[in-house]
């Protein structure tokens, strides 16, 4: 629900500024029922990740490794965050944890 209600705050005041394409995407929200629907406003945001991993009494004997790499144009079609996680040892514990904080906000 509320993924929808953020797009559906970004498309229509897109549709009120562009007459023509209005009647293709329905009649455009008031801005009172706009900021009803309109998400947080808070100016401070706290994130906390908590990961807590133990790696104990393993072992590891005759392990073959092998290298890591990332070739050129490994990201050229990509787009968002990437979060790129390489091991080559083992009894590893690997923990990533990724937040992305997005506020919208008038030019």
């Amino acid at each position: 629900m509320r993924i929808l209600l953020l797009t559906m705050a970004l498309v229509l005041p897109l549709a009120a500024s562009a007459e023509e394409s209005s009647s293709s995407l329905g009649t455009p929200v008031s801005p009172d029922t706009l900021a009803a629907l309109r998400g947080g406003d808070e100016e401070i945001v706290h994130n906390t990740i908590h990961v807590n991993g133990d790696v104990t009494d393993n072992s590891a004997t005759n392990v073959v490794t092998g290298a890591n790499s990332i070739q050129d144009g490994s990201f050229a079609n990509a787009s968002g965050v990437l979060s790129v996680v390489q091991n080559t040892g083992a009894n590893v514990l690997i923990q990533t944890a990724t937040i992305v904080n997005v506020q919208f906000s008038n030019p």
